[in-house]
């Protein structure tokens, strides 16, 4: 196994080490002693006291999804990949896009100003802060999540490669890996035990070779990078792209103000669930600590996940496209379900002034996803709210990471 971390396919902030992991006991609950249940099971410590949460230097929850980073010195073997890719997608286009409006699930937004960001304190190293004035012009974005379904007319016609498949393989949750598979891995990610790189992984094998999209074609993409979304976007329509963080959180709060979730501040409008996150079998203790600041050491965390995900919401995993009620754009499952790439480059240092328009810096190591997934718990990563972010690399992919596509409103009839 640690051949395949040593060719194309190195991972950065893993620090892989060797694992042998069963599931643990779950039912179980998770306290400030539950460190000890967990060494029976293998998880590494994390040495890092609870109060601290995993590795302060990440900016991440307990959820692990800030550590699934392709390693830098892959950087140039990806960008050659792509740009041969970008190439083919390019070819024969008479450039007006392979997709209708009502294929592209489209819908025209009239823009205007609206309050970006969160003040709530959370995750710093993620960049919410401040609240600020933000105004955006009129655009095009797709009321859903890209499926499978639509990712395979485009792989169909143009004969795309993602980069999970250039680089053999994707990060999956341990719990979703078949036991034939899971006897081959002898390594995981440190700082996110429960999440292993899986060799065949891909769009077209979701949770292994194994694995296909029987059932899951109107489930939306995953194991595509950032790149791999440009690419469909571009092909989907004439000025595809994907939209502006700015213009994905104006879309997701659906016309609300200083609201948490796209349809207000309760999480479960009158006990019904809106959103597609993780309810763990483990019992958690859910007080107001824990749901604001989503920190675990490491070694619980993996307990947590290797609990068994109950599907109250009546998901393990992702859901369809068009699940759970639309926000009052129309937009379905901008929060929960799977994080969504946005074309910004990461930064935390933002302008409080009024923008108009603003995309970011013109540069940077990580781009912006948003919206959190179905990884989502209040007790260990509380993301699934519109003005969460995380950065990741772009060529980075993953169970929970997918997209929607955008356009500029003059681009589009």
């Amino acid at each position: 196994m640690m051949s395949r971390i040593v060719h194309a396919a190195l991972w950065s902030m893993i620090a892989v080490i060797a694992v042998g992991f069963s599931s643990c006991a779950v039912g179980t609950t998770l306290s400030a002693e539950f460190g000890k249940e967990l060494e029976a099971c293998g998880a590494p410590d994390s040495g890092v006291g609870q109060s601290e949460g995993i590795e302060a230097s990440t900016g991440t929850g307990s959820c692990g999804c800030g550590a699934l980073k392709r390693e830098t010195s892959d950087k140039g073997v990806a960008s050659e990949l792509m740009q041969d890719d970008l190439a083919s997608t390019s070819s024969g286009d008479d450039g007006q896009g392979h997709e209708n409006v009502e294929q592209a699930g489209l819908v025209r937004l009239p823009g205007g100003r609206f309050f970006m960001g969160s003040d709530g304190g959370f995750f710093p190293l993620d960049g919410e802060e401040p609240v600020r004035p933000v105004e955006v012009s009129p655009f095009w974005i797709s009321k859903y999540e890209t499926s499978n379904a639509r990712f395979k007319k485009f792989v169909d016609d143009t004969g795309y490669v993602t980069e999970a498949e250039r680089f053999g393989n994707s990060f999956v949750v341990e719990q979703f890996i078949s036991k034939d598979v899971s006897k081959h891995i002898t390594s995981a990610v440190a700082a996110a035990p429960w999440w292993l790189p899986v060799e065949g992984a891909s769009w077209k094998h979701p949770e292994g070779p194994d694995t296909d999209l029987q059932g899951r074609m109107d489930h939306p993409v995953i194991h595509v990078s950032w790149n791999d979304a440009m690419a469909f976007c571009k092909w989907s329509r004439k000025g595809g792209r994907l939209p502006t963080e700015a213009e994905w959180e104006f879309a997701a709060r659906g016309g609300l103000e200083n609201r948490t979730f796209p349809w207000g501040n309760k999480m479960m409008p009158k006990e019904q669930y809106f959103m597609n996150t993780w309810q763990s079998e483990a019992e958690v203790p859910l007080d107001s600590n824990a749901f604001k600041h989503s920190f675990l050491p490491t070694k619980d965390a993996y307990q947590f996940y290797s609990a068994r995900n109950t599907k109250e919401d009546g998901f393990e995993s992702t859901a369809p496209v068009d699940s759970y009620p639309p926000n009052k754009y129309g937009l379905h499952n901008t929060v929960g379900n799977v994080w969504e790439w946005t074309a910004d480059w990461h930064t935390t240092d933002h302008i409080p002034a009024f923008q108009k328009n603003p995309t970011g810096p013109a540069s940077g190591d990580n781009k912006v996803k948003k919206g959190g997934s179905f990884m989502c718990h209040q007790f260990t990563c509380y993301r699934y709210r519109v003005a969460a972010r995380m950065p990741l690399t772009p060529d980075s992919s993953a169970q929970n990471v997918g997209f929607r596509c955008a356009a500029s409103a003059q681009n589009q009839s």
